[in-house]
């Protein structure tokens, strides 16, 4: 494969944003295979824990999370810790690890939102179990960075993401988060228009006093 290499500082303020869309269609337009792999740094975490041991009476509640640099799995940890403390034994797992879901009276779906989408893997599996989620409770959560900005218009785009999901499965209750963005862990293509054409800053946004009241509002209506 040919491979090229872009100075941009070469490039007239003039012609810079007409260059900065055609990479951005081009991107969209090249196929999956194509595409740089995405970074899966060494110091990406991925647990897979359980909380509440001591709660044997309480509900058994599992979170279920996917992400691609480790955010979302951060928040899952966060609000897995605090549904324990409620009373309830949790276990927090990757979506991709799950391999059935027998025992639990309740599960939490989360993803990280890439391109204006939850994660392939949160789709395929409410696809792939949806007879078995409409028997028990189902709440979500997503992390993204269209969130810094907690605002009303935002809060509606952020939820819009959640639209397909949300004719295939009725969720109890939905989180929407503010993330954290750190362009070493995106494909070099993602790290290239995030940064040149959609101009999200790098930095961690998220909100764990908000995270954290949302699980703890959470923990109630899982009981129901």
């Amino acid at each position: 494969m040919t491979t090229f290499s872009l100075r941009t500082d070469k490039i007239s303020q003039k012609t810079r944003p007409a260059l900065l869309i055609c990479v951005f269609l081009l991107s969209l337009a090249t196929p999956v295979s194509l595409l740089p792999a995405p970074c899966h740094c060494a110091d990406i975490e991925l647990p897979e824990i359980s909380y509440g041991k001591e709660n044997p009476a309480g509900p058994k509640i599992l979170v279920a999370y996917a992400t691609r640099a480790g955010s979302t799995a951060e928040v899952a940890r966060a609000i897995g810790k605090k549904l324990a403390e409620d009373g309830a034994a949790v276990d927090v797992k990757p979506i991709k690890k799950i391999r059935g879901f027998s025992g639990y009276q309740a599960i939490v779906l989360g993803s990280a939102i890439r391109r204006g989408a939850v994660l392939p893997e949160i789709t395929n599996f409410i696809e792939t179990n949806k007879s078995e989620l409409e028997k028990i409770t189902v709440a979500c959560f997503i992390v993204c960075m269209i969130l810094r900005e907690n605002n009303q218009e935002n809060r509606e785009k952020a939820a819009s993401y959640l639209a397909p999901l949300r004719t295939e499965i009725a969720f109890v209750d939905i989180g929407l988060f503010a993330g954290k963005l750190d362009y070493s862990k995106l494909s070099s293509v993602d790290a290239f228009v995030v940064k040149n054409f959609i101009g999200t800053p790098e930095g961690d946004m998220r909100d764990w006093r908000e995270i954290n009241d949302w699980a703890r509002n959470l923990g109630k209506k899982l009981r129901k």
